[in-house]
């Protein structure tokens, strides 16, 4: 006795399918005659040749329709919304390099965005629209001591910004409508 999986019993023999549910195709059946024979090379020519032709037919098994070539022209001018770089607006050095400071455990170094040049701090507060101090905003006292100030920007309430960290802002490669806010968010007081 042999035991028979079903399914595999039937993957061995044809479906049945019913003839009115097979497809029919609109291209007539080779009679044996050669002469009778379709042109391969000519029904693919006059397959490709339609360029109105929407949907595949069944002639259409395996081939499409070209398209016409799309060339695409680039816009006229466009005007980049990337900020220029730091460099670029304030020029090639806008941050003191040597900013540190010394304290009972000896000297250390400072993150140079915080610590503007002259000219940087300058252009900044022409940005701005108020005057530059300078001042040791990160060790105001103690026995910590900055051996550069920072060059801040006094706005016409008082408040102080840091010259350096306003032109670090372009060192990223943000956008300028970001750039733009993050200063505003700066000038304004609303962090976040």
């Amino acid at each position: 006795m042999a035991h028979v999986i079903p399914t595999l019993r039937s993957a061995m023999h044809r479906t049945y399918i019913p003839p009115a549910m097979q497809r029919k195709s609109d291209i007539p059946a080779n009679t044996g005659d050669p002469a009778s024979a379709t042109n391969f090379g000519t029904e693919l020519k006059n397959q490709t040749d339609t360029t109105t032709a929407t949907a595949p037919t069944p002639r259409m098994v395996g081939t499409a329709t070209p398209t016409p070539s799309v060339t695409l022209t680039p816009p006229a001018t466009t005007t980049s919304s990337m900020a220029p770089s730091a460099q670029s607006l304030f020029g090639d050095n806008p941050w003191i390099t040597n900013a540190g400071g010394s304290g009972p455990s000896g000297s250390y170094s400072y993150n140079p965005y915080y610590f503007a040049t002259p000219s940087t701090a300058a252009k900044v507060a022409q940005m701005l629209g108020g005057t530059v101090v300078a001042e040791n905003a990160i060790t105001p006292s103690g026995p910590f001591v900055q051996n550069q100030p920072n060059l801040m920007v006094q706005m016409s309430d008082g408040r102080l910004i840091n010259a350096g960290l306003i032109a670090g802002l372009y060192d990223h490669g943000y956008s300028q409508q970001t750039v733009d806010q993050m200063i505003a968010s700066e000038v304004n007081g609303s962090r976040g």
